[in-house]
């Protein structure tokens, strides 16, 4: 039983950093998508066409 706490403690650390490690990333994705999808709509949208003088 003595053995088994410390092994145990250390699943459980590893099971929170892997956790935080997927929520940060998920955080950071989240975060960082609009500015990507800024540039989405250039190829779509168009200029007013010139006035004919």
């Amino acid at each position: 039983m003595a053995r088994l706490i410390p092994l145990i403690l250390i699943a459980l650390a590893v099971w929170f950093w892997l956790r935080a490690r997927r929520k940060t990333a998920a955080y950071m994705a989240s975060y960082e998508r609009p500015a990507d999808r800024s540039g989405e709509g250039d190829e779509q949208r168009r200029d007013p066409p010139a006035p004919a003088a």
